[in-house]
């Protein structure tokens, strides 16, 4: 059985059980997982002053969210915050669908406002 075949692969090499096969495909995707970065306090701030103005001027900003394999990007307006979370309200660029989900703010690693306009215009009638 330990014979090798014209394409040079040994002929009992061929299976792979399944639990070595899961083995694998779990120690490929721990590889790619990625820690958490720790804010310093300037980001703290930014973040949370661009949070606050989406939500007082209801200016759309893009969030970018932790995640353990590779950041997520949401764009939307903040319409509610909480004490540990707020409210994003996002419209879907494919198909037009309102929707909406609370974020915890220590998910979000950068926050900003969208580039369409200017400090000026954030002034309170």
């Amino acid at each position: 059985m330990s014979k090798i075949n014209n394409n040079g692969i040994w002929e009992s090499s061929r299976f792979i059980g399944p639990e070595f096969k899961d083995a694998i495909r779990l120690q490929q995707k721990e590889i790619k997982r990625i820690s958490k970065p720790i804010l310093d306090e300037q980001e703290v701030y930014e973040i949370s002053a661009s949070l606050s103005q989406s939500q007082m001027y209801k200016k759309t900003i893009l969030i970018t969210l932790f995640n353990e394999y590779q950041p997520r990007m949401i764009t939307g307006i903040v319409t509610r915050s909480k004490q540990s979370e707020f409210r994003i309200d996002s419209v879907d660029p494919f198909n037009g669908v309102e929707d909406w989900q609370w974020i915890c703010y220590k998910d979000v690693l950068k926050a900003e406002l969208s580039k369409e306009w200017t400090e000026d215009e954030m002034v309170d009638p």
